[in-house]
């Protein structure tokens, strides 16, 4: 078994083309694949991801407002995904094209359209989203997070059970193809990375 954990920011269109391209990659693969999209959120990220976007870094009233904007929009998604896993993917396309894409101003009025355009209860929703439950499953997101080093958007963490290697690969958005589906490869085809991997995954650019 192959897994796939995908860190992504739900209001930003490069975490919806990462996905995209990902879901491509495993509609291709006759390997069984578990495939994760966590919204990821701390300030490391934060930091890249202005720096990327060549947003301003020393504006703390921008920075507070766009981890709190972000940090509202992944409560929104843990609580969709209480209601069922597909109706949570669809709920973050659907709020990363709007936002991301479409530019639309993140607030709770474009996430109860969303909800209702994809018949999500509304009702079970703002039930769920108050609870601490929801805010429990974000801080797990964030140590799995933690625990593999992410410090970008988009960042994706593959291990391949079929291999034997006893670590996951840290892959960044700009990896080619064919490198990841290289790392999709079982039992004889495997590549073996050990001897690049000085802790417990492997950094691949």
């Amino acid at each position: 078994m192959i897994e796939i954990y995908l860190f992504i920011n739900p209001l930003d269109k490069s975490s919806l083309q990462s996905e995209k391209k990902y879901l491509d990659l495993i509609s291709k693969e006759t390997n069984k694949i578990h495939f994760r999209m966590i919204p990821i959120l701390n300030p490391r990220v934060i930091q890249n991801y202005l720096l990327t976007h060549q947003l301003p870094t020393s504006d703390l009233e921008y920075r507070n407002q766009l981890f709190n904007t972000i940090y509202s929009a992944c409560l929104d998604l843990k609580a969709v995904q209480l209601q069922g896993k597909q109706l949570g993917r669809k709920f973050l396309f659907e709020l990363q094209k709007r936002v991301g894409s479409d530019y639309n101003r993140y607030s709770n009025e474009l996430v109860v359209d969303i909800l209702h355009d994809l018949k999500i209860n509304v009702d079970l929703f703002k039930a769920d989203r108050e609870s601490k439950l929801i805010i429990d499953f974000f801080k797990i997101d964030q140590q799995i997070g933690h625990e593999m080093g992410i410090e970008s958007f988009t960042d994706a963490v593959i291990f391949n059970y079929n291999c034997d290697r006893d670590f996951g690969v840290l892959v960044e958005d700009n990896t080619p193809h064919d490198i990841i589906q290289d790392l999709f490869k079982t039992d004889y085809n495997c590549t073996d990375y050990s001897s690049t991997s000085d802790d417990d995954r492997l950094h691949l650019h």
